[in-house]
């Protein structure tokens, strides 16, 4: 099942959401139950759009004024449609990619309107010394470019990847609400005049932003290796594991993991074989366990996803299973990725071996543009460690709730690491436990400085500078 959110919450510490997003969801609230869905809304959006674009054409002061309010409806009803499949559950691709079809065509035919409109009232003497029409078909051949690439990136990144800036609850695109002002003094030939210079300026801004996703994808597109690493599809292991997972019930623990500020706890997960072969893989990885201390912070031992590959691929093969993926999309109502190929911590062991190993309070902060789920699995426990946590820290009017539990062998819990105060207690003498985390990401792009702190994060605190500069010097790719 494939679903994408025609809107997204905010992560921590984000800019507040747009005022007229905010308006229309308490607009739509009423309609949440009704028989009237966010497709209903776009082409609401889409007929409004393209009357106002062109009753532009005239190019009379009467007619450019109902234009430039029929415009600013439509863009007010453009976040409608996102609000109400947002708060009904009734989201699909296809109403994602004809909202996105649809504010395509609205933008695109506005600025040719303008373009004819501002020649049929008699202006002659234009900038540049081109004909208006061919201005407003220069600026919206711009703005097509620019959509087409931005669906690109989309594609290749999620939609944080093309996440609009905000001030104030204000984005880019709010200038519109400003057309009627424009209108109203007669302000439409440099109103063209500023679309035909800044929207080809932002589309080469766009381009340059393309060429960067590409090129930076391109560089982290793995080498794959021979199949004695781990094959990456184990058609055996996907289907007993989608056969263990039909067994629960999702719309159950869904709600449940709603209710509980994106977190779930399952004592019982994993199938016993499964558990039994993380046990093996413990054994295997255990003599290149990296140790480390960060005074008042963690003491313990870890091992990353490059040393797994090479000594445990089974590991691999289960964090990359499609039935696990689809369960947990499920789950979150996110589209889940796969972490990329050269993050660390995309899948680790975690060993408490020593007196005293733990993990303080934190939350498991992500550097991505999305957001990044953490599904811990209980592999070994001899221990009387225990998983504390404190659930709704970060929800506005939600009181924090605390809670305590054991992870045992085949257990998951599964949360947004953002939103999740947790820790580890400390391990008491003679006790063993090792621990697995998976992390999803919404979103697989990360800047190159925030990739760098990552890294220095990783090296210091979990797998050791060797592991994750030393690989990265000697151009060793990862296993994808």
């Amino acid at each position: 099942m494939e679903i994408i959110s025609k809107s997204t919450l905010s992560p921590p510490g984000a800019a507040p959401r747009p005022w007229d997003a905010r308006l229309g969801r308490r607009l739509v609230t009423p309609l949440k139950d009704s028989w009237v869905t966010p497709n209903h809304l776009t082409t609401l959006r889409l007929i409004v759009g393209v009357a106002g674009a062109l009753a532009f054409t005239p190019g009379t002061w009467g007619w450019t004024n109902i234009a430039a309010l029929l415009v600013i409806v439509s863009n007010f009803l453009d976040h409608t449609d996102g609000e109400l499949a947002r708060i009904s559950g009734k989201t699909s691709r296809i109403g994602h990619l004809y909202d996105l079809a649809s504010d395509a065509v609205v933008t695109i035919l506005l600025f040719c309107c303008i373009g004819v409109g501002v020649a049929a009232s008699g202006a002659r003497s234009m900038p540049f010394g081109l004909p208006a029409a061919l201005m407003g078909t220069a600026a919206g051949a711009a703005v097509a470019l620019i959509f087409y690439l931005r669906m690109r990136i989309e594609a290749l990144l999620g939609k944080a990847g093309t996440q609009q800036g905000s001030v104030a609850g204000f984005e880019t695109e709010d200038i519109l609400y400003l057309l009627p002002l424009v209108t109203l003094f007669s302000g439409l030939t440099p109103f063209l005049t500023a679309a035909v210079v800044g929207a080809p300026l932002f589309a080469l801004l766009v381009i340059a932003d393309f060429i960067r996703v590409q090129r930076r994808l391109a560089a982290a597109t793995p080498v794959v290796r021979p199949v004695a690493f781990g094959d990456t599809t184990d058609p055996g292991l996907d289907a007993t594991l989608y056969a263990s997972l039909a067994g629960l019930d999702q719309q159950a623990l869904h709600g449940q993991y709603r209710e509980q500020g994106s977190f779930l706890y399952l004592p019982r997960f994993l199938p016993e074989e499964f558990t039994s072969r993380l046990v093996a893989a413990v054994d295997a990885v255990t003599p290149v366990v990296n140790r480390n201390f960060l005074p008042g912070h963690k003491q313990g031992g870890s091992v990353s996803r490059h040393r797994i590959d090479e000594l445990a691929p089974f590991i691999a093969q289960l964090y990359r299973c499609p039935a696990l993926l689809s369960w947990l999309g499920a789950l979150t109502g996110d589209r889940l990725q796969l972490s990329p190929a050269d993050d660390p911590h995309a899948y680790a062991l975690y060993f408490y071996s020593r007196p005293g190993d733990h993990i303080g309070w934190h939350y498991d902060t992500s550097y991505y543009s999305g957001r990044r789920y953490t599904l811990l699995l209980g592999i070994v426990d001899r221990s009387t460690c225990r998983l504390d946590y404190e659930l709704h820290t970060r929800e506005p009017g939600r009181t924090a709730q605390s809670g305590s539990l054991q992870l045992a062998p085949g257990g998951l819990v599964f949360f947004d690491g953002d939103k999740l105060r947790h820790r580890i207690t400390p391990l008491g003498a003679g006790e063993f436990r090792v621990s697995l985390t998976f992390e999803y990401v919404t979103s697989q792009h990360m800047s190159p400085w925030w990739r760098f702190v990552s890294n220095m994060k990783d090296a210091v605190a979990y797998f050791g500078f060797r592991q994750v500069f030393g690989r990265l010097l000697r151009g060793r790719a990862p296993i994808p």
